[in-house]
């Protein structure tokens, strides 16, 4: 043991750079965000031994989230129904009133498809699911700004997003990578109703060839969930990985 303590510098010497390796964000670092904002999903399902095609759309709005549906079989008369949408746990719901059933329908993402879901089950003739592609074509993105500025302890204020709200929060290192979490602050209807306030996670990291530049590989939406009984669930996740990393310059 004692022939190895001449190693000792050395490898304190090598922790010493590993630990100094990672460079404090500091500042301010702009830049934006792409987001969904007209997204349409289309498919087929095997009913009855003929195919139907199922066409869906979401959008986001000023004035709120909406969905479009439209269902044509050679068997039934074409479908077509109006509602709205939410990010539920894991998936999105889709919601209509229009007295129809079923009222609800679940989209859930199964690496490059789509679930088609109901609470009573939808399948094809054979059992398997109905699954749904993004149409790329017919689908947009708008882009938004998104602004860091950290501070000293460690806080954070992160301004954007399609709202452009302001959210405070915190920094702090997870292995190679820069963590901030945020949250938006709660109006006085949110406080009256004993709303939670959702949490915004951002991962970012250092530009290996511009290393002044963050680079923002994913970001994570907590959202507390109630059950229709009041009771409340552990806060479910929905997530966002951008295969082009936005870049955030220093300002």
């Amino acid at each position: 043991m004692k022939k190895n303590l001449h190693l000792l510098p050395l490898i304190f010497g090598f922790l010493l750079i590993f630990s100094c390796g990672k460079n404090n964000p500091t500042g301010t670092f702009t830049g934006s965000v792409k987001d969904w904002v007209h997204e349409v999903f289309e498919g087929s399902i095997i009913s009855n031994g003929e195919e139907g095609k199922i066409s869906l759309v979401l959008r986001q709005t000023p004035d709120g989230l909406f969905s479009r549906m439209k269902f044509e079989h050679p068997k039934i008369n074409t479908v077509e129904r109006e509602g709205t949408w939410d990010i539920g746990d894991g998936e999105r719901i889709i919601s209509f009133s229009d007295n129809k059933e079923p009222s609800e329908y679940f989209l859930i993402k199964r690496g490059a498809r789509f679930a088609f879901q109901t609470k009573q089950g939808l399948t094809n003739d054979d059992g398997s699911p109905v699954l749904l592609m993004r149409n790329q074509g017919l689908s947009r993105k708008a882009s938004y700004p998104l602004k860091f500025s950290f501070m000293s302890d460690r806080k954070v204020i992160v301004k954007g997003g399609g709202e452009n709200a302001r959210m405070d929060g915190q920094w702090e290192w997870s292995g190679s990578k820069v963590v901030v979490s945020a949250k938006l602050s709660m109006d006085e209807k949110a406080l009256l109703d004993e709303q939670e306030v959702e949490t915004y996670k951002y991962f970012l990291e250092w530009d290996s060839e511009a290393s002044e530049d963050l680079l923002l590989e994913k970001m994570v939406i907590l959202r507390p969930f109630r059950t229709k009984s009041g009771v409340k669930r552990q806060s479910w996740m929905s997530s966002l990985i951008f295969s082009e990393k936005p870049r955030l310059v220093s300002k």
